[in-house]
């Protein structure tokens, strides 16, 4: 079967599944993976939530302008935790310099900086890319599809020379190095206010809006997480629920089936036009308890702007889903949002 689903085929939107079903009949296009987050994206032939192999050309546009996105943790053991996040009073100066961590900023969209806990850990969490450096590589690409296969979306493999790997892989080491000086600022905010002690913090990476280009072949990961053997990689949940924490299980038969991906994110219950009829049906002690436990991001006439509640978790689907329908993962730790901070940057 050339298309393997991690999810459930009848759940998926209909322009998706279509765009999806006429991308499946080029000819150069080996096994696709899709996971639970697939959902339609208008700007290119084939959505967001799958990965897909390639033999004898690559697509360099199917990323988009933002490659090497990815999500990165910081995991400090509880002991070196000194106390609680007091979000009256440094909700605001943490998201003040949020701002000035780096040159270009996190980004907008579901772009984020988090603070997040479980029972033995707290967490730091980014979620960002490559920001102008990918603008540039896409930049190059269409330069280089207009030069070599104009009206086409495709190139020949032999046109991903070592030297444009070389500057692919600046591109991504880029978006890496981003989100580990997010980590590291935050972990140096903290220490500041004395909300952590100094110790030797964990920090993992992983990305997934990038092409690998391998011996085999080229993996196509359009909003699908790269998995490694035995590193942990963080899938988002939603803004009011936190994120999950997994692995893979190499010994697992679907792990190949998978192209070594995962979903990189929960994936949508709700359509966004959905999610705020949800909303506005809630009784009003409900509306209530996201105010109070997310009082932060109200804004100035004491409620959440329609981008803020596109991130709650009712918009989303929960993580024995997600588990479910992706047996190859291991669950290594669940985390619970404490503070989150957005749209910094342009």
């Amino acid at each position: 079967m050339k298309t393997v689903y991690f999810t459930d085929r009848s759940g998926v939107e209909q322009n998706a599944l279509q765009s999806l079903l006429a991308f499946e009949e080029k000819p150069t296009i080996g096994r696709i993976a899709v996971f639970p987050d697939i959902h339609y994206c208008s700007e290119r032939a084939i959505p967001v939530g799958v990965a897909f192999r390639t033999t004898e050309v690559f697509f360099p546009l199917v990323t988009g302008k933002d490659m090497g996105c990815g999500v990165a943790y910081l995991r400090i053991p509880r002991p070196d935790v000194l106390r609680p996040f007091d979000k009256a009073r440094h909700y605001r100066a943490f998201e003040r310099e949020a701002h000035g961590m780096t040159n270009e900023g996190l980004g907008g969209g579901n772009h984020f900086l988090s603070l997040e806990e479980s029972a033995d850990y707290l967490y730091l969490i980014v979620h960002t890319g490559s920001r102008n450096l990918g603008i540039y590589m896409y930049q190059e690409n269409s330069r280089l599809l207009q030069q070599h296969n104009p009206g086409h979306d495709w190139l020949p493999i032999g046109l991903a020379t070592p030297s444009y790997r070389q500057e692919y892989e600046r591109v991504l080491a880029y978006a890496a190095s981003r989100r580990r000086e997010f980590l590291l600022k935050t972990y140096e905010f903290l220490q500041r206010n004395q909300y952590v002690a100094a110790g030797t913090p964990v920090l993992a990476d992983s990305c997934h809006n990038l092409l690998e280009f391998r011996p085999d072949g080229v993996i196509h990961r359009k909003g699908s997480t790269q998995l490694a053997a035995d590193g942990e990689v963080v899938i988002p949940l939603s803004m009011s629920r936190g994120s999950l924490i997994v692995k893979p299980n190499r010994w697992a038969a679907a792990l190949e089936q998978a192209l070594w991906s995962c979903a990189h994110g929960a994936g949508r219950r709700y359509s966004r036009t959905d999610t705020l009829k949800h909303w506005h049906s809630l009784k009003k002690a409900d509306k209530e308890a996201y105010r109070q436990r997310f009082a932060e991001l109200l804004n100035r006439q004491g409620d959440f702007d329609s981008s803020i509640l596109q991130e709650f978790d009712f918009a989303y689907k929960d993580s024995a889903a997600l588990l479910a329908t992706q047996p190859y993962l291991i669950c290594c730790d669940e985390t619970r949002p404490i503070v989150t901070v957005k749209f910094t940057g342009v």
